[in-house]
Order: C-alpha cells, then sequence, then structure tokens
C-alpha cells in the first residue's frame, strides 16, 4: 500500500550493504525486497543444520552445485551466500555456481565432481528430478557420488522424494533430500529437518495423523521446523503471518500461505491422538 521509498529506511539506503531480490510477479507486478546482512546469517544457520542434518562429514572434501537461477532472484545468491559463511566457520566447502545451466551441471559432475567425497546439488525440485533423470545419459554414475539433494521454493509429494532417491541411489530419504520453506521477503524461513520428514511420511500413511497435522487437504503440504529468532510464525484463520526483522521490517505480514503452527509437545499430542508414539518412531 505504500511506495517503496517509505518502507525502507534511509539509514538503510545508505549505511547497510543491501541486496535487492525480486519476486516472481505473480500478482501482476514484481517486487523488490532489500536483504541485509542479518538475513544472510539466518539462512546460513540453517544451511548449516542442512549439513549436520544430513550427515555430511567436515572433514571430507565437499563440493555445493547450486543450480538455482543466478538472476534477481533470491535462490542462487542467498544459497551462495549462505554456504559462503558457513564455510567460513570450520565446515570447509568449495562452491560452484551454474545456475540452472544442465550443461555445465553434468560438467562439473563429470569434470570436477570425482574429486571430492561429498557432493551437494541444489536447486527447484522439478529441476532437481530433471538433472536426476537425465544424468546417466549424462555421463553421470549417480551410484558413484555420495549425494545430498537441497530444494526450495516448491513443495513435493513423498512419492517424489522416494523417486529421487531411488533414481539417485540415496539410502536415507529423511536425510538426503532436504526442502527448504523460503521467501523473496525473508530468505530461508524454514526448513524440513528427519524428524519433519519421519512425521510427514508416518502421516501419509496414518489418515487421523494427516488430519490432526494438515487438516482437510487435498494436497499435501510442507512440513518444516524454524527458528522463532530469526522468522517467527503465527497462524491467523488458517493463514501464514510472519515477523522478521531485516532492511523492510516485516509484522505479521501475510506470506500468502495457507498453513499453521504446532509446538513440539503439541505435536506430540497430535501423534497420541492418531495412535502414533512418536518418540517411539524417532528411536
Amino acid at each position: 500500500a505504500n511506495p517503496w521509498s517509505e518502507l525502507i529506511s534511509h539509514k538503510s539506503l545508505n549505511d547497510n550493504h543491501l541486496v535487492l531480490a525480486a519476486t516472481s510477479g505473480s500478482t501482476g507486478k514484481p517486487f523488490y525486497f532489500p536483504r541485509a546482512s542479518g538475513i544472510d546469517e539466518h539462512s546460513s544457520l540453517y544451511h548449516r543444520l542442512f549439513l549436520e542434518n544430513t550427515g555430511l562429514d567436515p572433514s571430507k572434501s565437499t563440493l555445493i552445485i547450486i543450480g538455482f537461477g543466478m538472476g534477481v532472484w533470491i535462490g542462487g545468491i542467498i544459497t551462495y551466500e549462505a554456504f559462503s559463511r558457513v564455510s567460513e566457520t570450520g565446515f570447509p566447502l568449495t562452491l560452484i555456481t551454474p545456475g540452472t545451466n544442465k550443461k555445465e551441471i553434468f560438467e562439473v559432475l563429470k569434470e570436477v565432481g570425482p574429486q571430492y567425497e561429498q557432493v551437494v546439488l541444489c536447486g527447484y525440485p522439478p529441476f532437481i528430478k530433471d538433472l536426476v533423470d537425465e544424468g546417466p545419459q549424462n555421463g553421470i554414475d549417480w551410484k558413484n557420488i555420495d549425494l545430498r539433494l537441497l530444494c526450495a521454493a516448491e513443495s513435493f509429494s513423498e512419492t517424489f522424494r522416494d523417486y529421487l532417491c531411488t533414481n539417485a541411489h540415496l539410502s536415507d530419504p529423511l536425510r538426503d533430500v532436504t526442502n527448504i520453506y523460503g521467501s523473496a521477503e525473508l530468505g530461508t524461513m524454514a526448513m524440513e529437518t528427519p524428524l519433519s520428514i519421519l512425521l510427514r511420511r508416518i502421516a501419509v500413511k496414518n489418515p487421523l495423523l494427516f488430519g490432526e497435522i494438515f487438516g482437510d487437504v487435498k494436497r499435501l503440504p510442507t512440513l518444516a521446523q524454524f527458528i522463532p529468532s530469526c522468522v517467527n510464525f503465527e497462524e491467523k484463520d488458517g493463514s501464514l503471518y510472519c515477523t522478521a526483522d531485516n532492511a523492510l521490517p516485516l509484522i505479521n505480514y501475510d506470506i500468502g500461505d495457507r498453513g499453521g503452527v504446532i509446538t513440539y509437545d503439541e505435536m506430540i499430542m497430535r501423534c497420541k491422538g492418531a495412535g502414533v508414539d512418536l518418540e517411539s518412531e524417532i528411536t
């Protein structure tokens, strides 16, 4: 409702290092959100957790291939920035940014990939599927790569996760394929964890638990965990509202997604109500 210039303080424009990212323009016109360094710090925290949750070894050589678009959209740049910061905190990483260039990604996997003990491939879920499907005909033997997949920008089903695991020869669906919930407004806002993926996979097979968690929906939603001190979420009438500090601060901001917020203790109770002992499932 307000002009861009009135939403951002002159102090932010003059004193801070800002990065602009455009929305997709799905409402008819892209909006340019400024990102201060704090958002990159939050994103690096999530990406560090991703590396730890997937069981990657910081003592082994690790190649990060960033297959998100590197243009005015947020995915490619913030992923690069996040992993760059992680690499400065005791988890050495090598980064390469081919973006959405399939040919370049396959060349990287063939020419550089064998020099690394671990590989992380990042990208939009349908694009990752294309890479997995087309890899063998481009000289890639997924069996020979200790691979992890990091996705963002779109939800996907557990059938899709299983498909990626099978065709990329991944052994652990709880750890090897992770989805991030993010936005141009606030970067990385939440992330799947082995626990959230386990819950989601149990719910798919347990209609009562599915209803307890997701309600009456036709499509399987994302289930992720978030750090309230980075971005806090609240639910109002089935819609998600978020609050976080940034160059353009957002307070009770309607992100445009339907969903809910469930604490860990409440989730345990909902599981019990559906006949599921979550803590036993974890062990």
